[in-house]
């Protein structure tokens, strides 16, 4: 069972909390909402802290962090077909670098960023209040840890971070806006902090904020330090690394599609896999959740598994990326045809057939459904290769709602962390490499470089919303590649919405990000 699903589903009514200033579009959909002073108490502390966690469903979606992760990227593109897809260019200009600062989805993950910090900050409000027993003190540092998840998103991908302290109600004072460099070490001196209260793994619910997580944090926030500073903490990554990996509590899965299957939950409450998981349910309407279903965004319309799914026809892998596998030994390029989709998981190729086994046929032009590899910008209704790692549930509950909960983070991203990091430092990375790739199913590699370690890093975790902060790190973000030219390095980071910036009435406040 998903045990802190339960939380989740019971929505109490502290959501009208006061907006964070300089974010906007604050929404959240009331599921069950009760008043009276009797719910704030000790006995309801898992319930106060349910709206900061609510913002977590949204986003590892298309129009959110996992959006601007991997549209930016050289993994994936949303191509215009027809008159389908184009909705003003906003999809070619992530993929092509070529946004400004009103774009639609990097103005979607200011807000709902804003959003979290605001939910994360109001339960602390509330909590304060109570008598500060253990419990309490646990539960502070919990939210505390969620807030700087959502403050690590906001320096990465905007490059200065507003902070208030949660107890500040008064939103006509303007906040104090860190650089890069101050929020890193803002972050870390925060997870430094609250470490010492935070529970073990095994000591809260699964989906929580732990302990584990705040070291996975510190991992990735010394991965990418030089990106942050200008200094390198490869030292620092790697024993945040060791330390996850010789704790016994993680182990790669022999199943890679395991990792990602339907209510992968099972899986994921003992020695195993995920770090940390966003909880979904397709019994529930636990929030965000149609464009979280990736099946939707990048299947062919007629690809409905004959059970209801209706997919948009969108992204595609490009070919270069897909070429770069190999196709006959990795495991995570394509598992065999599952029976009851007609198809396989991984990357989709050729053409595609229903539950029977019969081709597919489009609707449109009456002809077979055949995923070709090759996919302009401006492409056809079978152009490129697509992704089906996640899911789905066949016969499904419900085709609008997600059967699976995303890993955000998971021990084999850290083994791949740790290979870098050693290489970097000017070590030898080969076994933490090589211990997902035998796993994988291919061969070892001796003398990995770093050029092994990016290319291990894309066929591992590919869409899975590490992307665009692996090029970045290994100065391939602003490369050329398909059908994207060389890009300014001003797109190493995203524009400040426009809206955020007129919320203060002070541009010096929250200055634009240089070029935009």
């Amino acid at each position: 069972m998903k045990s802190f699903k339960n939380y989740i589903i019971l929505m109490i009514g502290i959501l009208s909390f006061p907006a964070f200033n300089g974010c906007t579009d604050l929404q959240e959909e009331i599921l069950d909402e009760t008043t009276g002073g009797s719910l704030l108490t000790e006995d309801n502390l898992d319930n106060l802290i349910v709206p900061a966690y609510g913002t977590l469903r949204h986003l590892y979606g298309r129009d959110f962090v996992w959006g601007l992760q991997t549209i930016s990227s050289d993994e994936c593109m949303f191509p215009t077909r027809g008159n389908d897809w184009d909705d003003g260019g906003i999809w070619r200009a992530l993929h092509m670098h070529t946004w400004r600062p009103a774009h639609s989805v990097i103005k979607s993950t200011w807000d709902q960023l804003m959003t979290g910090v605001a939910r994360a900050n109001y339960s602390m409000q509330i909590i304060n209040d109570f008598e500060q027993t253990q419990k309490v003190a646990d539960y502070m540092a919990e939210l505390r840890l969620l807030r700087a998840l959502y403050n690590f998103y906001i320096m990465d991908l905007f490059g200065q971070l507003p902070v208030r302290d949660f107890m500040e109600i008064d939103y006509s004072i303007k906040p104090e806006v860190l650089s890069r460099s101050e929020a890193f070490d803002h972050l870390v001196g925060e997870l430094n902090e609250i470490m010492p209260q935070l529970k073990d793994k095994y000591d809260v619910s699964y989906g929580r904020m732990n302990k584990d997580v705040a070291t996975m944090l510190l991992a990735k926030l010394y991965l990418n330090k030089e990106v942050y500073t200008g200094t390198p903490g490869w030292e620092e990554c790697k024993s945040y690394c060791e330390e996850l990996i010789n704790s016994g509590r993680y182990a790669l899965m022999s199943n890679y599609w395991d990792i990602f299957s339907t209510d992968n939950h099972q899986y994921f409450n003992n020695s195993s896999e995920a770090i940390l998981a966003v909880i979904y349910d397709d019994t529930q309407d636990l929030g965000y959740n149609a464009n979280t279903l990736f099946l939707l965004n990048t299947l062919h319309y007629q690809q409905t598994f004959g059970t209801g799914y209706v997919p948009y026809n969108g992204a595609v892998i490009p070919q270069d990326f897909v070429l770069r596998f190999d196709t006959a030994n990795d495991l995570r390029f394509q598992s065999e045809v599952i029976p009851e989709l007609g198809t396989n998981r991984g990357i989709l190729l050729g053409i595609q057939r229903d539950p029977e086994g019969e081709p597919i046929i489009d609707a449109n032009n009456q002809q077979v459904l055949s995923y070709a590899l090759e996919c302009p910008i401006f492409a056809g209704r079978m152009d490129g290769a697509r992704v089906l790692k996640y899911g789905p549930k066949v016969p499904t509950t419900n085709p609008n709602r997600i059967d699976y909960d995303f890993v955000v983070w998971r021990i084999a991203d850290v083994y791949l962390m740790l290979s870098e990091a050693k290489i970097r430092l000017g070590e030898n990375g080969d076994d933490e490499l090589n211990e997902v790739r035998a796993i994988r199913g291919l061969d070892e590699i001796t003398g990995a470089t770093l050029d092994d370690i990016i290319n291990e890093r894309g066929f591992e975790l590919y869409w899975e919303g590490h992307r665009r902060q692996d090029l970045i790190r290994f100065g391939k973000f602003n490369e050329a590649w398909h059908e994207k030219p060389v890009s300014a390095e001003i797109y190493k980071i995203f524009p400040i919405p426009q809206s955020a910036i007129d919320a203060y009435n002070d541009e010096s406040v929250l200055p634009q990000n240089p070029g935009y």
